[in-house]
């Protein structure tokens, strides 16, 4: 284990951890999605884009580090500050699941806007399907998916901020 904190401190490896890490958790959200059928709401969606920010930002790092070191740590910085944006939307989501708040108007299964046509509304109720915030699709151990993503965005906060304040070796 210490091995791999060493590791992880250079800033070349850290980059390319974040993005296989980001990668990994996106595919998991995928294989559940189209391989197991369970249908994402708009906030499971929202729960990504931080995850293909980190993707690229991960990357970019990666590249950066064969010829301008001060630029990974941005790129690095940035990325946890990625992470925590995706806890504060998962930590949201689970508040709706709980019933703490109410989710997004889009949550609901609002699908067409005020004042919609009869046409527009039978289009709207044909092609989308309406996957409620507040009713988690899977459950493990009484936690949900976005439960789980929480926990595992503040963890890897967490570790990357860790490992971007030990004194780097390039």
């Amino acid at each position: 284990m210490n091995k791999l904190i060493q590791t992880l401190q250079k800033p070349r490896y850290l980059a390319i951890a974040i993005a296989l890490a980001s990668a990994i958790i996106v595919g998991a959200a995928l294989v559940s999605q189209y391989g197991f059928g369970l249908k994402p709401c708009i906030l499971c969606l929202y729960q990504r884009v931080p995850y293909y920010i980190n993707i690229a930002l991960g990357l970019a790092a990666f590249v950066a580090s064969f010829r301008y070191p001060r630029l990974v740590k941005l790129l690095i910085a940035l990325a946890a500050v990625s992470f925590l944006t995706d806890a504060a939307i998962a930590g949201f989501h689970v508040g709706v699941e709980q019933k703490w708040w109410p989710g997004l108007s889009s949550c609901g299964g609002d699908i067409v806007p005020k004042g919609a046509s009869i046409e527009e509304l039978r289009n709207a109720m044909e092609h989308q399907a309406i996957v409620r915030c507040d009713e988690p699709a899977w459950v493990m151990f009484g936690i949900s998916m976005a439960g789980y993503n929480f926990l595992i965005s503040l963890a890897l906060v967490f570790g990357v901020t860790f490992l971007l304040r030990k004194k780097h070796a390039t």
